[in-house]
């Protein structure tokens, strides 16, 4: 399942005349859409605000609005499984690989519960960003102490409180696909709060599109959602829970690459 180059006039199976079409395309449908859908997205908040404290049903809605860039365009799709390994386990600490930008995309595709924890940078970005302000999710300033203490502050707050969190434990995209080492504060959070880590595999979408690139190359994408694993498997041992699920997940890429 890895993506090939079959001679400079094609990528990924399809020709480069085809793959900048379909960009000059699709970037400005994401830009004058978000402008729309960040609209409704306030107007969601603001009239479910007073009830549902969780942000549950705008969480959902933010769920629509970034999986159907990706789930509903033309000659792409994503595909999700393993949905039932959570079913009904409380709070947790999602962790996926990362391969590209829309790996954002796929994950809301998967319309699980979750906030995410993300550069502080992005929550400045106009409409996108504003939304992430809506949806309470955590920022994080990279290498600043006082901003990454804030960070564990209240995710374990979240945690504590019920809520789920989603992060990307490589802490940047791979740059050939394949998973790479991981940061130790996803483990570290599961940890402390005695919440199990459930891995998710992305698969497809350093081919839709690949790092260091604007071109869009459609195709499918999946979501594998796997079995969690609990602290208490592996003693409370941080360093050991990091290191099983990474295998878990290595696993699972390796036997989707086969296939």
């Amino acid at each position: 399942m890895q993506s090939t180059e079959a001679g400079a006039g094609v990528v990924h199976g399809r020709s480069s005349t085809f793959t900048t079409l379909y960009s000059l395309v699709f970037w400005p449908y994401l830009l004058a859409t978000c402008v729309v859908l960040f609209a409704v997205s306030l107007l969601v908040f603001l009239i479910t605000a007073p009830f549902d404290r969780r942000r549950r049903i705008l969480h959902r809605y933010t769920c629509w609005w970034a999986a159907h860039y990706l789930a509903w365009a033309p000659f792409a799709s994503v595909k999700v499984e393993g949905k039932e390994h959570v079913r009904g386990i409380g709070a947790c600490v999602y962790v996926s690989n990362h391969q590209s930008m829309v790996d954002i995309l796929a994950v809301f595709a998967s319309y699980l519960d979750f906030l995410w924890i993300s550069k502080r940078e992005n929550f400045y970005a106009p409409f996108l960003g504003w939304n992430m302000v809506l949806n309470g999710y955590i920022p994080l300033k990279r290498g600043y102490l006082p901003s990454i203490r804030r960070m564990v502050r209240a995710c374990r707050e979240k945690l504590a409180a019920g809520h789920s969190l989603f992060i990307f434990p490589e802490g940047t995209r791979s740059p050939d696909g394949t998973i790479q080492s991981f940061f130790r504060g996803a483990f570290y959070l599961a940890n402390k709060n005695r919440v199990p880590v459930v891995p998710i595999v992305l698969e497809g979408t350093n081919r839709v599109l690949p790092k260091r690139s604007a071109r869009v190359n459609p195709g499918p994408v999946l979501v594998r959602v796997l079995a969690p694993v609990y602290p208490s498997e592996v003693g409370y041992d941080e360093q050991e829970l990091m290191r099983v699920v990474r295998e878990r997940m290595l696993a699972e890429q390796r036997r989707l690459r086969s296939q």
